[in-house]
């Protein structure tokens, strides 16, 4: 399975979780549209943001540009979910994707899940470093309505997204919880906001299909 895909120029990111643990011997790259996840968690969004772009100004985001990689790699590196103090084979993968954020300075990074936005939080040096089942639902939707207030052209925004929650046995929840409000729809919510955000920067950023 390959680490990485897309154009590391791209002013959008994908941060994913880790390979599949079952499939990464088949699957070709991270998020391969082969793999259910992929579309439980990204297409949803994407349709949306397509939607909303196309009907605005009659175009599209050029998505097979957008550079996607995970975390890590081997799910069987992950730290326990409790655990604040991660490991070497982690923290070297911490130390490459800062190195890659520092060079490329993408704006916008969109982390699927709570392990990934953790990751890009320590690859940012934020502080104070969590242990990633801290972020929650609920807790996640707070940070991406605080970073998407503060998201432009010249600094990275790490963006957290939901990952296997938004597909599971409390779906509803995750919606309602990350959005903070009864019968909302999480694709429809992020979604929406993305598309806003290129729609305001559509003559700086070059994202379209052309």
């Amino acid at each position: 399975m390959k680490r990485e895909v897309g154009d590391k120029g791209f002013p959008i990111w994908l941060l994913g979780d880790s390979n599949p643990r079952n499939w990464q011997h088949v699957l070709e790259t991270p998020l391969d549209s082969r793999h259910p996840v992929r579309h439980n968690i990204w297409t949803s969004v994407l349709e949306t943001i397509q939607n909303r772009v196309y009907r605005a100004i009659r175009g599209r985001l050029e998505t097979s540009s957008i550079y996607i990689r995970n975390a890590v790699a081997d799910p069987a590196d992950k730290p326990a979910r409790t655990s604040v103090t991660w490991g070497a084979p982690v923290a070297n993968e911490v130390g490459a994707f800062q190195q890659l954020l520092n060079e490329y300075q993408p704006p916008m990074v969109l982390t699927f899940g709570a392990f990934a936005f953790e990751f890009a939080r320590r690859a940012l040096g934020e502080k104070p470093m969590r242990a990633y089942n801290y972020w929650g639902s609920r807790r996640l939707g707070n940070e991406f309505r605080v970073r998407t207030r503060q998201l432009g052209l010249h600094a990275i925004t790490p963006l957290p997204l939901l990952h296997r929650v938004i597909s599971g046995g409390r779906f509803i929840q995750a919606h309602e919880y990350y959005c903070d409000r009864t019968g909302a729809n999480y694709f429809r919510y992020v979604g929406d906001y993305i598309a806003r955000w290129l729609l305001e920067h559509r003559d700086d950023l070059p994202v379209w299909v052309v």
